[in-house]
């Protein structure tokens, strides 16, 4: 079976045989794009602009030419059937045996695409532990020393997947009473990008049902640096008023908290008033999520822009040059 790892720096093998240099190659994230984007047939014109787009239409056809090439050359080196896995017909090119190829990617996809339309506090231990086998998958960005345009907007569509399958996480583990984990996917989600709010917010409870006020508070500062630094905007109104509850000791802390989340937890499908509210709930922190992601395609968007302006099209790792990135090692196929 062929395994494709696309999160991180990336990995091709068949069996026990890695694929030498992979991705490091034109021709190698050929075979990535086309893991990408499996259920499509892509013409050659289509891939010849995608990777090519800066050279005359017979030029870009020729490298293309060039690259699958040299992409069958790589894939035999590791005496992959390459006919199987690349399949070229006429003027189109897909991905070829989908059955036996294993893709982390898609692995990925496919653990969180069912829990998407539930909040944290709601998964079952099933969907919890579908979640925390997603987020092992998750070894790094994707691609991450890769600056193609279309990977750049792959990359942000996952990376917002995973941080949202974090983020459910804390939740779960905080209606459950385990705060300690609850904090590890925390710091995680943070450690991706600190920007975000909401998990601050969550942050700053976790401690205090912990006990630990000093730290509770310290979180809240550390969010308002951020803020500032990052959007020159002060903290939320919900954030403030967490804060000033926790300053006035009007938050509950340590075990009775920590009835009320198990409560939530033990309620099931109890009726009237507290499943409605349970209803409005999840929805509020579906309504969060989806503002803390809006935050973060806004800002990724803003990044780009100012990169493309004046530069035209990104090229060669231009992208990540004005950026302050280490640039992606474009390599020049002969013509």
């Amino acid at each position: 079976m062929l395994s494709l790892n696309l999160f991180g720096t990336g990995q091709l093998c068949y069996g026990d045989r890695i694929l030498p240099g992979f991705p490091r190659h034109r021709p190698h994230l050929l075979i990535c794009y086309l893991a990408l984007y499996r259920d499509r047939v892509h013409s050659r014109e289509h891939l010849a602009a995608v990777f090519w787009g800066d050279h005359p239409t017979s030029d870009s056809r020729k490298y293309l030419r060039n690259a699958l090439w040299r992409l069958r050359q790589a894939l035999q080196s590791i005496q992959v059937p390459d006919e199987d896995y690349l399949r070229v017909v006429d003027d189109t090119v897909s991905l070829g045996d989908q059955e036996h190829l294993w893709l982390d990617t898609r692995a990925f996809e496919e653990k969180v695409t069912g829990c998407q339309k539930i909040a944290g506090p709601a998964l079952t231990a099933e969907q919890a532990g579908n979640l925390e086998s997603a987020a092992r998958l998750y070894r790094g960005d994707l691609l991450q020393d890769t600056y193609e345009d279309w990977c750049i907007y792959e990359r942000e569509r996952f990376r917002l997947l995973y941080l949202s399958t974090l983020s459910k996480l804390m939740g779960y583990y905080e209606v459950g009473g385990d705060y300690g984990r609850a904090l590890e996917h925390g710091e995680r989600i943070l450690a991706h990008d600190n920007t975000r709010e909401r998990t601050h917010r969550q942050i700053m409870r976790l401690y205090w049902l912990l006990g630990d006020r000093s730290a509770a508070l310290a979180q809240y500062r550390r969010c308002v640096q951020i803020l500032q630094e990052s959007f020159h905007l002060p903290p939320m109104a919900q954030t403030r008023r967490l804060y000033q509850e926790m300053v006035s000791g009007g938050l509950s802390c340590g075990a009775d908290a920590a009835g009320r989340t198990t409560h939530l937890r033990e309620r099931g499908q109890a009726g009237g008033n507290e499943d409605r509210l349970e209803q409005a709930l999840q929805r509020l922190e579906q309504i969060e999520e989806s503002v803390e992601q809006a935050r973060a395609e806004l800002r990724q968007a803003t990044e780009l822009i100012r990169t493309l302006a004046g530069y035209g099209r990104v090229n060669e790792g231009s992208a990540a040059r004005s950026a302050g990135l280490p640039p992606y090692k474009t390599v020049h196929w002969p013509s």
